[in-house]
């Protein structure tokens, strides 16, 4: 299996690397009904163990946009999908998210800095993030149809905005390739790490 943190990018100037992590699609599953994939995403993160999400992506009911550029069209398309938690492991995934980003979790600990994570025990005294059931995001496909999912990567936009949030806001890249099986969750910007582990979590 792969490792979530297999594809970082090294900056080239001593800081780390943006927290771009990579999944396998472990299963996936098309609802006839809704139209609905149902994706499973999961990956090694040693010492964390497994960690990894659930996603529902909508092939239908999306809004084309096309955004004329001169010699050329930029097309995209608006819609919405819904983020899961799958237990354990998406809980997991936050944690290791914002040890990463060095936000300290809802009671108050210490965490290393990520070139001491490699070297943390699983020790179950540390207080964790609990990931929410359930998320639904604003979505954006950038120049990729969602509609063709199953045989092209499809590059998303989430957004994460609501009133009930207190004004917290952030977006994250995530890239599905479904014919390779495997998946990407991108940062958009160092600015939105604080309140990014907030939309994810039950905090």
């Amino acid at each position: 299996m792969l490792h979530v943190f297999c594809n970082l990018e090294d900056l080239g100037d001593d800081s780390d690397p943006m927290c771009d992590m990579t999944f396998e699609i472990v299963e996936r599953q098309f609802d006839e009904q809704s139209s609905t994939w149902k994706l499973d995403l999961r990956v090694d993160a040693t010492p964390y163990g497994q960690v990894g999400f659930d996603a529902k992506i909508p092939r239908v009911g999306w809004t084309e946009q096309i955004d004329d550029l001169g010699e050329e069209e930029f097309r995209s398309y608006w819609g919405n999908i819904t983020l899961q938690s799958c237990g354990e492991e998406s809980d997991e995934l936050l944690t290791l998210m914002a040890d990463y980003f060095e936000i300290s979790a809802p009671i108050a600990t210490e965490h290393g800095f990520f070139r001491k994570i490699l070297n943390r025990s699983k020790d179950s005294s540390v207080p964790k993030w609990t990931f929410a059931e359930s998320i639904e995001c604003q979505t954006v496909c950038l120049a990729s149809d969602p509609s063709a999912i199953a045989d092209k990567p499809v590059r998303m936009k989430l957004f994460f905005e609501n009133v009930d949030k207190n004004g917290r806001y952030a977006e994250v890249f995530l890239i599905l390739d479904m014919a390779k099986g495997v998946a990407y969750l991108d940062e958009k910007d160092e600015d939105y790490r604080a309140d990014l582990i907030h939309w994810l979590s039950l905090f």
